[in-house]
């Protein structure tokens, strides 16, 4: 696949995925409990928050997660199936693992973990879904 294979609308969709599932994750779903676990207050949250930050950065990094499960799906073949499978397979493999070391070397509560990776495999999986059809 080269750059002008790729459907960058596909990709740009399937960027604005983490930032909508996450205002309804880490909103009304667990906010308050990510918050306790965190044991941090909204007033502190707001303290720090540097929107460019938060959000630009954010999506700067959903744009190339999206651009890469693109590639990955465009190999494995298109298909609402088959870009699900390779969310999936992309969480399982590099996701699951790699958040783990926030478990085990930074001492992350087990709970934030799997509010996260969970939060991760939602996202995948409908980014892989989103590029898969329409690759």
């Amino acid at each position: 696949m080269n750059l002008m294979d790729i459907n960058w609308l596909a990709v740009i969709v399937a960027a604005l995925i983490p930032m909508g599932v996450g205002m309804v994750w880490y909103g009304p779903i667990f906010g308050k409990a990510w918050m306790g676990l965190m044991e941090l207050t909204e007033e502190e949250i707001k303290e720090g928050f540097s929107p460019a930050k938060s959000y630009g950065g954010s999506f700067v990094m959903a744009i190339i997660m999206a651009f890469v499960l693109a590639n990955v799906i465009d190999m494995a073949g298109s298909g609402l199936m088959n870009g699900m499978m390779c969310g999936a397979l992309l969480w399982l493999g590099f996701i699951v693992p790699y958040g783990f070391q926030s478990v085990a070397f930074e001492m992350k509560k087990t709970q934030i973990y799997v509010m996260s990776v969970a939060y991760n495999l939602v996202v995948l999986l409908l980014m892989g879904l989103v590029i898969g059809v329409w690759q």
